[in-house]
């Protein structure tokens, strides 16, 4: 059973209405479909279900699947049979090649991202989104566009410690991690790090920078490396389009789960999360 398959659209009985519902219908539908196609659970050359087959399945009625289709068929995406049925003859035109090297082999190196340095700053403080009560540290700032291919995916803005900072080579962000730069060249070992994901939507300057529409959904992930003392030492607000984002982890221990939260604070120095120190074994794709 696919995860589609679970949905049943909201009823409005006085609760209130997430702003999600108050997109078409047929919108949310066609999204739905098209991550069938994105995913290969509708492969190119595949039947689709038939409309009352769709119509059971989502509980909507004919028109709103029709319509649905009918966004997927004016991108090429589905074609129409007379007699036949309907079938997929094309993926969104959005692909993510790391989406793909993950799918193609395990053992695949990750693929270096193509970078543009939108911002570079000496000597500032962290924004108050990455603040903490043990960042009396300087940082240096590097905001950033990394694209998969010829399609920016990810803007980020990065922090790392003055005195980390010094010590990377210069103009190496500019083809490199700087999360890679930063374990090679730092000297500072990282006692524990701290990842928090959330949903987001793209302002006017983001859109432009990941070329999508105003409001799209993005994927917000804020993270921290701290030193022995406790010290945010690295710290990045990374925002990736929702239809390019991928997640691949590894781990030799297990991850604490994530509790949802009004309010997100960093842990006081002297406190460590559930899993304790980092003991390697853990490969995010930060920046």
């Amino acid at each position: 059973m696919t995860v589609a398959q679970t949905i049943s659209w909201p009823a409005h009985n006085g609760a209130k209405v997430d702003d999600n519902d108050r997109i078409a219908l047929y919108v949310r539908l066609s999204r739905i479909f098209r991550q069938h196609i994105a995913s290969g659970a509708w492969e190119r050359g595949a039947r689709l279900p038939t409309i009352p087959e769709l119509c059971r399945e989502y509980q909507v009625a004919a028109i709103t699947v029709r319509q649905a289709l009918g966004l997927l068929s004016n991108d090429g995406l589905i074609i129409s049979r007379r007699g036949s049925g309907t079938y997929v003859t094309g993926v969104p035109s959005v692909d993510n090649s790391e989406h793909r090297t993950a799918n193609s082999s395990l053992h695949a190196p990750i693929p270096t991202p193509k970078i543009k340095i939108l911002k570079r700053a000496r000597h500032v403080a962290l924004p108050p989104e990455l603040s903490s009560d043990q960042d009396d540290e300087s940082y240096a700032q590097v905001m950033k566009i990394h694209y998969s291919e010829a399609a920016p995916f990810a803007v980020m803005n990065v922090f790392v410690a003055s005195r980390a900072y010094e010590r990377l080579p210069r103009g190496r962000e500019e083809t490199t991690r700087i999360s890679a730069l930063f374990r090679e060249f730092s000297g500072i070992p990282i006692a524990r790090d701290r990842q928090l994901f959330t949903i987001s939507y793209a302002d006017r300057a983001i859109a432009q920078h990941l070329k999508c529409s105003l409001g799209s959904v993005l994927i917000q992930m804020r993270s921290w490396w701290f030193d022995d003392d406790d010290k945010v030492v690295f710290a990045g607000s990374f925002l990736y389009r929702g239809d390019m984002f991928v997640l691949e982890r590894g781990s030799l221990h297990p991850v604490q789960g994530l509790l949802p939260s009004a309010h997100v604070s960093l842990p006081k120095s002297g406190t460590r999360n559930g899993s304790g120190r980092s003991k390697g074994g853990s490969k995010s794709k930060t920046d």
